[in-house]
């Protein structure tokens, strides 16, 4: 696997004029263009030797659509056709083209003035996993061991990608998941807080993992401060009838916890309030044609049409699981949200629901549960 951890990106060079501009849906101070990705083409440039077919990926191409329709693809030096596909709803641009089989293929992108080039291999996909995505940056490795090893325990995760958006602990981070853990250095500008049309790092590593880690199997859709509540059997019957089975939350605020080394298991408290907003998904890969943070979007069979419908979750939300949602698992890089504001038990409900379902040793409750029982709050 570690070839295809590999990324094979495209950037527009620095004495090229050609920048990527906002989406005009989002306004933007001119402080905020640093976070702005306005050099990416694609992020990885890859050959699925099933076809074989070269695949490409990146951002919304937006103003610089109409250079993407120009470009010239040359593979082996033959100029090819190929497909681009420029999303700027999901924030997604993407590329496809035939390719003769072969182990090796020289690649040039040739477009308004400069050329890109890459030497690339054709690669056996892995297809038919179940695969649990997210990315994530400078979060603690225990967090992320915790999330790894739940998700694994609980619900037959065959893979875990993590794309980390440039940690200054990534060797660190690489060492606790070696063998755990497929970690991409996805190492591009996330994008400006806040400004939803104009982030792209976050849905381009989701459909980066469906095209590549997770063909004709499953994605499981959950951060590393979300854990996912739900029993095995009735989700596989859940599964077995819908694209897409979304899930709802509870919020699991900060109520201190009694040591500095916290991890999920720690915190056992939860709002009663179940939210509607902000789903996540697990979802069959051959069934929807791009992903996103909270929604799946599926192709209509409608000839010479390419339209796409998302999977609205009226009807396919699971009606007995959900995922908790830990707002104390955060280095805090979003201080305006106050995640961090300490709060006491009561008022609250005691859900240990993950803790009974802890890999290495569920049946023994956390030093949070043995302590910390509030008189006034019923158990869930």
């Amino acid at each position: 696997m570690a070839d295809l951890a590999a990324l094979n990106p495209v950037r527009l060079p620095d004495p090229s004029s050609l920048r990527r501009r906002p989406n005009l849906s989002n306004a933007m101070p001119s402080n905020e263009l640093e976070h702005f990705d306005d050099r990416t083409l694609f992020y990885d440039v890859f050959i699925d030797a099933d076809g074989p077919t070269l695949r490409a990926i990146g951002p919304p191409a937006l103003n610089l659509k109409p250079v993407l329709d120009g470009m010239r693809l040359w593979i082996n030096g033959s100029r090819v056709r190929y497909r681009l596909r420029d999303l700027p709803e999901q924030k997604l641009v993407t590329l496809e083209a035939g390719v003769t089989p072969g182990a090796a293929h020289d690649i040039a992108f040739e477009l308004d003035g400069f050329t890109a080039r890459l030497r690339l291999h054709a690669s056996e996909l892995p297809r038919g996993r179940t695969v649990l995505a997210a990315i994530s940056k400078n979060n603690r490795p225990e967090w992320i061991s915790t999330w790894v090893d739940f998700h694994r325990g609980n619900y037959g995760i065959d893979d875990v990608i993590l794309y980390d958006n440039g940690s200054d602990n990534i060797d660190a981070l690489e060492a606790c998941l070696r063998g755990r853990a497929t970690v991409i250095r996805w190492n591009f500008p996330y994008g400006p807080p806040g400004r939803r049309h104009n982030k792209f790092a976050q849905p381009g590593a989701l459909n980066h993992c469906l095209s590549k880690f997770a063909r004709q199997g499953r994605l499981f859709n959950f951060d590393i401060d979300e854990l996912l509540i739900a029993e095995k059997n009735r989700l596989e019957n859940e599964l077995s009838g819908s694209s897409t089975l979304y899930f709802e939350s509870y919020n699991v605020p900060f109520v201190p916890p009694e040591r500095d080394d916290y991890t999920h298991f720690d915190f056992v408290w939860r709002h009663a309030q179940r939210r509607q907003t902000a789903r996540k998904f697990i979802c069959h890969t051959d069934a929807v044609d791009v992903i996103s943070q909270h929604n799946t979007w599926s192709t209509l069979p409608i000839p010479f049409w390419h339209v796409m419908r998302r999977n609205r979750p009226e009807r396919m939300t699971s009606r007995h699981g959900y995922f908790l949602h830990f707002l104390g698992i955060t280095t805090n890089w979003q201080p305006h949200l106050n995640k961090l504001a300490e709060v006491g038990p009561e008022g609250l409900i005691l859900d240990d629901s993950h803790v009974q379902r802890r890999p290495d040793n569920a049946s023994i409750a956390s030093d949070a549960l043995r302590t910390r029982r509030a008189p006034d709050s019923a158990a869930s």
